[in-house]
């Protein structure tokens, strides 16, 4: 099974976002993917700080920074962090 920030990276419209996200709550209630984060505030923080890190994290998956404007595929990415990183 692929995790969710692999799963994030074939979002590439509003449907597949809304697809991701349903999923991934969908797993989170289940159990069937690890969540980190399962209050609201953890989940926050985590998100921005991932967000903070976005450029060092793509540079080092990707080899590219962070886009100007992002994508589908990046904003399933912070939600998909928000979840996991500790």
């Amino acid at each position: 099974m692929l995790n969710p920030i692999e799963t994030a990276s074939a979002v590439n419209s509003r449907e597949d976002l809304v697809r991701h996200l349903t999923d991934l709550a969908e797993k989170a209630g289940r159990g069937t993917i690890p969540v980190e984060n399962p209050e609201t505030s953890a989940f926050l923080e985590a998100s921005s700080a991932w967000l903070e890190g976005l450029d060092g994290f793509l540079r080092q998956h990707t080899g590219e920074g962070a886009p100007e404007s992002p994508t589908w595929a990046t904003v399933a990415l912070l939600f998909s962090a928000g979840l996991v990183h500790a």
